[in-house]
């Protein structure tokens, strides 16, 4: 027996409800923070300037949860499949095979219907996108193995341009960032997210609901609803250039954010690259594994990473001024 305000409960929208806030059901709506929550996923163009699309949508954790329920709907309607990725769509691959009586017509009409599922809940939608012809180029080849991959900075770029855009607003929030599963960036993001953000004001940090998530598209819906973005998005771009895809149009809300990570950005972190001693220390799968052993191992002791740039004894955060003074005084004598 449902009791009266609970949220419609099913298997497809259970996983957004198992990450609500802890904000009981019956008050969310009477609070004055909003709850959001962003899906993004990526695609990457092999074409020009390969450039690489993240993409994706926002809207309130609760719509997510309507959403899923819709969204699953219009996957089981004939002809059904079981989920969507974009790559097996494309390509009359999977679960989009010609053999089981896929053709053009029959896709682009299961696209149209989950596009319409998407503009039923009205969510906004964004995009960063980066030149990864010329990140390969330039930043790649002086960066620490981590920080090496298009993928990394327009992750931490999103999340950036996204709390920047909340703190525009008059309201207060939560924003609370899904990515598609990325092995290995996944854990790099993780260790270093908070770093990464220092660049934001603090009331853009605010918005911001902890670290990224990177989980399945199968559990998720609403990553499958950015996949489906963020093809389009990419061969439009490929194709006839913006914005002259009506599927890509269709898919765009209402309210649309265009991002992109200019050239001269990759150029101004390259030569800052340059300048720190020890890169080629941190170049090598191997040596990348033992750096964040050692980021993770100064953090469970309370030490901030970023204060360590000499060998030296250092003393927990927690400590304060009394720990810095400590540390400055074993310095001057040389212990």
């Amino acid at each position: 027996m449902k009791l009266p305000g609970s949220p419609p409960w099913s298997e497809a929208s259970a996983p957004i409800w198992a990450h609500v806030s802890g904000i009981a059901w019956p008050g969310r709506c009477e609070k004055p923070l909003v709850f959001l929550r962003a899906f993004i996923d990526d695609s990457a163009s092999e074409k020009g300037d390969r450039r690489l699309f993240l993409a994706g949508y926002l809207n309130r954790t609760e719509q997510w949860a309507l959403f899923a329920d819709a969204w699953k709907d219009e996957l089981r309607a004939s002809p059904s499949i079981d989920y969507l990725h974009m790559v097996e769509a494309g390509n009359f691959r999977g679960q989009f095979s010609r053999k089981l009586g896929w053709n053009e017509e029959k896709r682009s009409e299961k696209l149209r219907g989950l596009a319409r599922v998407i503009r039923h809940f009205e969510p906004a939608s964004f995009q960063m996108s980066i030149d990864r012809k010329h990140f390969y180029e330039t930043l790649e080849p002086v960066s620490p193995r981590g920080f090496a991959t298009p993928y990394f900075s327009c992750c931490t770029a999103i999340v950036a341009k996204l709390a920047q855009q909340g703190e525009t607003t008059k309201a207060k929030g939560k924003i609370e960032f899904i990515f598609d599963n990325q092995d290995g960036v996944d854990d790099d993001v993780d260790l270093f997210f908070e770093e990464m953000m220092q660049g934001i004001s603090k009331k853009a940090r605010d918005w911001i609901a902890g670290r990224p998530l990177f989980r399945s598209d199968k559990e998720f819906m609403g990553l499958q609803a950015a996949d489906l973005l963020a093809w389009h998005i990419r061969r439009e771009h490929e194709e006839v250039g913006f914005p002259n895809m009506p599927m890509a149009d269709l898919l765009r809300g209402r309210s649309h954010i265009i991002s992109e990570i200019p050239n001269s950005f990759i150029d101004k972190w390259a030569e800052h690259h340059r300048q720190q001693p020890g890169i080629d220390r941190v170049r090598s799968k191997p040596q990348w594994r033992k750096l964040k052993r050692d980021v993770r191992d100064l953090r469970s002791k309370g030490i901030n990473p970023a204060r360590v740039t000499r060998a030296g004894v250092y003393y927990p955060d927690s400590w304060g001024l009394f720990g810095r003074a400590l540390e400055a005084l074993r310095r001057l004598l040389g212990r």
